[in-house]
């Protein structure tokens, strides 16, 4: 029968190399110390310590004013770099012209179907759709519309472009003394 091996061998010198290895670093830190600690360095002797009261404030002195001499004669004067211009834009619905009521209340009414097919189109769409709506012509000197504007309680958009689209086709007579505004008002509800 063969001896039995104990198995370790190798790892017994593994070990013993570790252990020599540490103690060489162990030494080599030991040896490479700075030695001892700097000093700490120390106040020198002012004499004796003054204490104040919590009660008594140092005084605070103020220096008095210096009047100021003034630019040197010899500077040359400050020229400043921004300027700010305001201008005023006028607004173009500030309007002064005018003109006959009755002539456009006719023009604006010719077109009351083709208004009301704006709003039954978008109510084919949302069936409680109802409310009022203003709508502002700007007509310029020579009739034609200048500009518009359309707002209510309708609140739908696409009614709002639609009759902005026709109103910008409506000619009216020539204003006196430059544009003129008209507004007319509108009332949308289902037709039971």
């Amino acid at each position: 029968m063969p001896p039995e091996e104990d198995g370790g061998g190798n790892l017994k010198y593994g070990l013993i190399g570790l252990l020599l290895l540490l103690g060489v670093v162990g030494i080599w830190f030991a040896m490479s110390g700075e030695g001892d600690p700097p000093p700490v360095p120390t106040a020198p002797d002012t004499g004796p310590a003054v204490s104040h009261s919590s009660l008594a404030q140092p005084m605070i002195e103020i220096p008095d004013e210096i009047e100021d001499a003034g630019p040197d004669a010899d500077a040359a004067p400050e020229v400043a770099e921004d300027r700010v211009v305001i201008r005023h834009i006028r607004d173009p619905w500030d309007c002064s012209g005018s003109i006959d009521a009755a002539a456009a209340a006719r023009i604006i009414r010719g077109y009351d179907r083709q208004i009301r097919s704006c709003y039954e189109r978008q109510l084919k769409q949302n069936h409680f759709l109802q409310g009022n709506m203003s709508v502002m012509v700007r007509i310029g000197p020579n009739g034609e519309v200048a500009g518009t504007r359309v707002s209510g309680s309708l609140r739908s958009p696409p009614v709002f472009a639609c009759v902005r689209n026709i109103a910008r086709t409506w000619n009216f007579p020539a204003t006196g003394g430059g544009c003129a505004v008209v507004s007319v008002p509108f009332s949308f509800s289902p037709r039971e």
